[in-house]
């Protein structure tokens, strides 16, 4: 599973050429940070469209074992890992987990189309942070500027291509299939 997260993580950093990397020894700051993932997930975004989307984001500090939200829970957000590791847990019998890294986007599918947590969500680094986007300021931002709305939908569709073309690829040539 490690491999997959690590192939898929790249390939969203791969859409602006950037390479970026979120440690605590990085002289950048957070913000910057925030700021360059959106750059890499937003393919063809200018400055002002990252602009505009960053300004939306709320900043959140979370620790080691901290539940971001539980299987179940109604979708009220989505967030940017910019520092830090999640662990997305189906809670039931079978227990699938997936990694979640800096660089990446979580809960965006609840946001957008208001189904309810599909997984609980927790940290297991010593801590994280989380830029968030609320459900009230994404109903503004697809009213006032559909654009730049838009870049989110794309990053759906993207890593919801990814799942399912994963789970595919598993349910056809068993664990050790990646998506290709």
């Amino acid at each position: 599973q490690k491999d997959v997260d690590d192939r898929f993580r790249s390939n969203i950093l791969e859409g602006s050429g950037m390479s970026v990397q979120c440690s605590k020894t990085q002289q950048s700051s957070l913000e910057e940070i925030a700021r360059a993932f959106l750059t890499s997930l937003c393919t063809g975004a200018n400055a002002n469209e990252i602009d505009k989307l960053y300004q939306l984001l709320e900043p959140e500090k979370y620790f080691c074992n901290d539940v971001i939200w539980t299987q179940g829970d109604e979708s009220e957000s989505l967030k940017l890992i910019v520092d830090g590791s999640l662990l997305s847990l189906l809670e039931s019998e079978d227990g699938a987990r997936e990694s979640c890294y800096p660089g990446s986007i979580v809960g965006e599918l609840g946001l957008l189309n208001g189904t309810r947590r599909l997984t609980t969500l927790k940290v297991v680094s010593d801590e994280a942070v989380l830029y968030s986007l609320c459900k009230e300021k994404w109903e503004v931002l697809t009213r006032e500027d559909p654009k730049v709305a838009r870049f989110i939908d794309v990053i759906a569709i993207r890593y919801l291509s990814h799942r399912i073309q994963h789970v595919s690829n598993h349910n056809l040539f068993g664990k050790r299939s990646l998506p290709v």
